[in-house]
């Protein structure tokens, strides 16, 4: 499905463990990367690059030689600008399929995910799928958090039945052959009475089990769950319950989950996530 991927780069010490996201990738079908890392130009900073990047640059050039040594097609682009604006543009001009970042800023420690940094924004403007990486942190360092764990991923899909959510299913029933397990989730509304609630809880569990059904018909094992409460703790809870290593989600949605968008559901998932997450966008038909 993403045979070509945008690896944005800043020159923190965790963004070089982006790398070790390079197995998941061509387990979803890496075949070019280009490597990208925008140079910021402000004025009085004369040509915006610093010791500190050349140094991170030479890493990032040993890294694609060894990659290329391994039958992959990659290439450095080294734009000056806003990073956001840079990598969109580059994301447009190459045709890429995703991009991938990480969710440490540049010069931070290992925390939630910034979104007031460049990855909110490349959120907000990207015209491809997202992919959010995560790290965790321990004596030995940061680690990111891979998404095939012992050569198998388990998903969580939360879903609204929006036309957007419908996109993002059909998007992973055709890599269910490299997915052990989904997780098919629906948020009801408390705020409905009772007999409302009662309701919606039982046409979504329909619903789901035919989601359910095409899932299984691939070989994937499937778990359907229909649950009240608000959306980004219900989303957060599955995601821990079930061990989950990717969650997929898109950009925009409706009924309970109207607000799935940056700066409100899709937000705060992206920041408190303790997985990778997988951001379909607006742009999606």
């Amino acid at each position: 499905m993403f045979k070509k991927v945008l690896m944005a780069l800043d020159f923190s010490g965790p963004a070089m463990e982006l790398f070790s996201a390079v197995p998941d990738l061509r387990r979803l079908g890496l075949e070019e990367l280009l490597l990208v890392h925008a140079v910021r130009v402000e004025l009085g900073v004369g040509d915006g690059i610093s010791r500190v990047q050349l140094a991170f640059l030479e890493k990032v050039k040993g890294r694609k030689e060894e990659l290329e040594n391994e039958g992959l097609s990659v290439e450095i682009e080294i734009p000056a600008g806003a990073p956001a604006t840079e990598i969109k543009k580059l994301a447009e001009q190459m045709e890429v399929d995703l991009i991938l970042i990480g969710s440490v800023g540049e010069s931070s420690k290992v925390r939630e995910l910034f979104l007031g940094s460049t990855v909110a924004d490349v959120l907000r403007v990207a015209p491809v799928p997202v992919l959010v990486e995560k790290y965790a942190s321990n004596k030995e360092g940061v680690k990111r958090l891979p998404i095939f764990k012992e050569k198998s991923a388990t998903l969580l899909l939360p879903t609204d039945f929006s036309a957007s959510a419908d996109f993002v299913y059909k998007k992973i029933l055709e890599i269910s052959d490299r997915i052990e397990k989904v997780v098919l989730l629906h948020v009801v509304d408390k705020g409905d009475t009772r007999e409302k609630v009662a309701e919606n809880k039982t046409e979504a569990e329909v619903k789901l089990k035919i989601w359910a059904e095409k899932f299984e018909e691939k070989g994937v094992s499937t778990t359907v769950s229909v649950t009240e409460g608000q959306a980004v703790k219900q989303i957060l809870d599955a995601a821990e319950k079930e061990k989950t290593t990717l969650l997929a989600i898109s950009r925009r949605g409706g009924g309970s989950l109207s607000g799935l968008l940056i700066g409100n559901i899709a937000d705060q998932v992206v920041r408190r996530s303790s997985c990778p997450v997988l951001l379909f966008g607006k742009y999606e038909k």
